[in-house]
């Protein structure tokens, strides 16, 4: 137990000292419709992820399915996705495409369509021919879809929700705040839960 908590005290705090806690920017922003679980869960993680980014592909499905299982679906946990925008252009248009489906209620679904349709960075898989296809595929109205990003709606809520999480010490992705705290470089499930764990601990015996 000892050298779990030295694990976790490890990952986290020395993650912390980079950049952690600095949220209050983003905390302005709302990610509404980009949450999961329980709004009262006591732990609350922050994902900031690039669409084009491969490592957070894995994440979502692999390590998102078992966070969603083990902890947001038992009401201990609450995630809520953040936009780091910075691989290229597609990075930014993909997000800005995943905020006008969230405006339909369909955030998720696209998320998922999204990492789904990966092909390398910058090499087209988020044109806006893909995009469009990509809002007809998960049921969005095409009409409404296509206005949303011919205005460029969201565009600045994106670069401001990177610009934050960049001054917040996110450099890499996917890079998460777990009740706060900066963490980067979970390699599986299980260093996740340690890290949750103690999360959990902590909030059980606060005041």
């Amino acid at each position: 137990m000892g050298a779990i908590a030295a694990f976790v005290a490890l990952v986290v705090v020395s993650s912390a000292t980079t950049g952690g806690g600095k949220i209050e920017r983003i905390q302005e922003i709302s990610a509404e419709g980009r949450t999961r679980g329980s709004a009262t869960a006591p732990v609350t993680i922050m994902e900031f992820a690039d669409f084009q980014c491969p490592a957070c592909k894995r994440f979502a499905e692999t390590m998102g399915n078992e966070l969603e299982e083990v902890y947001i679906a038992t009401g201990q946990v609450r995630l809520e996705f953040r936009n780091m925008a910075f691989i290229g252009p597609e990075s930014v248009l993909a997000a800005e495409a995943a905020a006008c489906a969230n405006g339909q209620g369909k955030f998720w679904e696209y998320h998922d369509k999204l990492f789904e349709g990966q092909q390398g960075e910058e090499r087209g898989a988020f044109s806006s021919e893909r995009l469009v296809r990509f809002a007809r595929e998960v049921g969005l109205d095409e009409e409404e879809f296509i206005t949303c990003m011919e205005s460029e709606r969201y565009k600045q809520m994106v670069l401001d929700e990177t610009e934050a999480g960049q001054e917040a010490g996110v450099n890499s992705t996917p890079t998460f705040f777990v009740n706060g705290d900066l963490v980067r470089n979970v390699q599986s499930f299980q260093e996740f839960q340690q890290i949750i764990e103690q999360k959990l601990e902590e909030a059980a015996n606060s005041p």
